[in-house]
């Protein structure tokens, strides 16, 4: 319309123009410069996508990539459990929303979301957290995340794999702690549908085989508790050890096969994820002990040699240096008063390392009926003590009822027996 104005104007102005020939280069100039607009837009725009969508480089494929904890340690240095939980959910905020706009930098705030995997039972398993509220908070970042993977694959699908399967993990790992918190043993299937053989990242794969252990021992732990009638009491605690083992033997030989089997899925689960943890500080503390509970009760099943208790002494020892290493990143004197420097994350892996001493105490002090055997808590025998001392003896953990409970369970267990 332009060019054809432009030649009517030029003819009118009767200087000789011819109005056909000038016509038709006016639009042929036109479309030149049209194709050569449209040209440097499609150029810009694959160049655009390809900065968007290209993934070489990035973090979920590294090899040799492991979680820094003394990182972790020093960033978030929350004194409770309600300060950590809006650090760490604003801090998640701030990394989906504003450090996503690429592959790459997705594929980063990923990794970042799993290694914060740890952190989680921190907050939601504190005696004071508001569940209903982390749940909101963890729920909208789901949501955030799913919205940055569907404009990704809208833009390429073709790269979309390695994300795609570490948001199914982080998921899944995240319904499988909800499940645990509330007490729920009968574990949704959310982890079999990772594909656990595509991811790269070692972390990834250490926190994929050693949550389907834990998925493999819950569905084994399930059956057992419905098998014995457990109902509601923590099958850790000396109540529930005693109650097992008074009824294992009555268990139809069908039962036992199966969880049996689940069992032997969890345990070579776990050693897939210690074989490629080996390089970590964090994680094989984590293993050696959900390892150790699944060989305790294959040993009480079968009776057969399985050496749970120097798998459960490799995770105290374990996480007592990783204890060591937070206590030396926060400049923390075991033997002073707690400082300022004292945080809710060091106090929740202090709990870790208590719950596996504690849990130990209790498979020692339920196998044994009297003091000719042994129960040892940091070198000191259960079986020669006065409950007072003993009592004296045990690390306070208030913070985690877990460990409380047991604990108060074992001092009263050598009241009864004084």
């Amino acid at each position: 319309m332009l060019s054809g104005a432009l030649a009517v104007w030029v003819y009118d102005l009767k200087e000789g123009k011819d109005l056909l020939n000038f016509t038709i280069s006016i639009v042929g100039f036109c479309i030149a410069v049209l194709a050569l607009f449209i040209a440097v837009r499609t150029y810009t725009s694959i160049d655009s996508v390809n900065n968007i969508s290209k993934m070489e480089g990035n973090i979920l494929d590294n090899e040799n990539y492991v979680t820094s904890l003394p990182e972790l340690i020093n960033h978030f240095k929350s004194k409770d459990e309600q300060s950590l939980a809006k650090v760490l959910f604003d801090s998640i905020d701030e990394k989906v929303k504003r450090d996503s706009d690429t592959a790459v930098l997705f594929a980063d705030t990923l990794q970042y979301l799993i290694d914060l995997i740890v952190i989680f039972p921190a907050v939601f398993n504190a005696s004071n957290t508001d569940k209903k509220h982390y749940k909101e908070r963890m729920d909208s970042i789901l949501s955030e995340v799913d919205r940055r993977r569907d404009i990704l694959k809208s833009v390429s699908k073709g790269n979309a794999i390695q994300i795609t399967e570490s948001i199914k993990l982080f998921k899944a790992v995240v319904s499988y702690q909800n499940f645990v918190a509330n007490n729920n043993f009968n574990i949704h299937a959310d982890l079999l549908q990772v594909r656990g053989p595509i991811l790269r990242n070692p972390v990834t794969k250490t926190i994929y085989h050693n949550y389907l252990g834990l998925y493999y021992n819950k569905k084994g732990m399930h059956l057992l508790r419905e098998s014995t009638g457990l109902g509601t009491t923590d099958i850790l605690s000396l109540e529930g050890l005693s109650m097992v083992q008074a009824k294992v033997s009555t268990l139809p030989p069908t039962v036992v096969e199966e969880v049996c089997l689940y069992f032997k899925s969890a345990c070579d689960q776990f050693d897939k994820a210690l074989n490629i943890s080996n390089e970590d500080i964090m994680w094989p503390g984590f293993i050696h002990y959900n390892k150790a509970r699944t060989l305790y009760f294959w040993h009480l099943l079968t009776n057969s040699a399985l050496n749970w208790e120097e798998t459960l002494d490799e995770a105290i020892a374990s996480r007592s240096r990783l204890n060591t290493i937070i206590e030396d990143t926060l400049g923390i004197n075991r033997t002073k008063a707690v400082e300022e420097t004292d945080t809710h994350l060091r106090e929740f892996f202090l709990y870790q390392e208590e719950l596996a001493r504690i849990v130990k105490l209790n498979l020692m002090l339920s196998n044994n009926s009297d003091k000719n055997n042994e129960a040892f808590y940091r070198g000191v025998d259960f079986f020669k003590v006065e409950a007072d001392e003993a009592e004296s003896l045990l690390t306070k953990i208030d913070k985690f009822s877990t460990v409380k409970n047991y604990q108060n369970q074992i001092v009263n267990r050598l009241r009864n027996n004084e």
